[in-house]
């Protein structure tokens, strides 16, 4: 049966001589592997501009629920965008955001708040007239909402230390490997009050923004089994705190 979903790019893999496989978070169907046969051949080489990160596509799809990976018919630009592929600060973030939602999301059933939460922010990221180097980090803090583990910031009244197992501010540091030590506790409840629009008032250097993202990274890896390392991180930190 031909269906059509609008999906996210998160990751590519080469198939064969002309075909990839593109994993991508569906409007429909949660997350899929669709098959893109002929895709990489001469005549049609420029297609695979199409499959960038965070990309936002239209397929049509011979869809079978028990068949794990999917056969695509057609395939396009749902949405045009206009800076994100262009942009070095932006299309670096739409990597390391990329590569985090290949990791964590996993579910093959349809969420439509997580989609239109992660769509709205490819839009917003690629809306943004100045890059800010702290979108991602916003981001992560966001996309928890979603996985089930986002921060309690109770921090104050003798709550200094946020554990990170717990996924919220203690009145004592007990165990250092899964708690952070006051100061960086205080920067991850500003980090937690912070949206999209108000981080851009952000005073963060980039030594404390480095922190964060590691500890952040830290603390999806307690509460994501299996999660593995993600390798964009350290470009990451190249491009951003060096």
């Amino acid at each position: 049966m031909i269906r059509k979903t609008r999906g996210i790019v998160l990751h590519t893999t080469r198939y064969g001589e002309s075909s990839l496989v593109v994993h991508c978070y569906s409007e429909q169907y949660g997350r899929q592997s669709y098959m893109i046969k002929g895709v990489r051949g001469s005549r049609k080489q420029n297609r695979s501009n199409l499959f960038q990160p965070l990309f936002i596509l239209d397929f049509e799809v011979y869809h079978k629920d028990s068949r794990a990976m999917q056969l695509v018919k057609e395939v396009s630009r749902a949405t045009p965008l206009n800076s994100l592929p262009y942009d070095i600060t932006k299309s670096t973030q739409a990597i390391f955001i990329a590569e985090v939602l290949y990791r964590v999301v996993r579910e093959e059933e349809p969420n439509p708040m997580l989609a239109h939460f992660l769509i709205n922010t490819i839009k917003y990221l690629d809306a943004l007239g100045d890059p800010s180097p702290d979108f991602h980090i916003i981001f992560l803090f966001q996309l928890s909402r979603f996985l089930g583990f986002y921060p309690q910031n109770n921090h104050g009244n003798g709550n200094n230390y946020f554990d990170l197992a717990s996924g919220q501010f203690k009145s004592f540091l007990a165990d250092p490997e899964i708690q952070l030590d006051e100061t960086t506790s205080g920067l991850w409840s500003r980090y937690i009050s912070y949206d999209y629009q108000g981080i851009k008032n952000s005073d963060f250097n980039s030594t404390q923004r480095k922190i964060v993202l590691d500890k952040l990274i830290r603390y999806y890896k307690l509460h994501v089994e299996g999660m593995g390392d993600i390798r964009s991180l350290e470009v990451l930190h190249d491009f951003f705190h060096n």
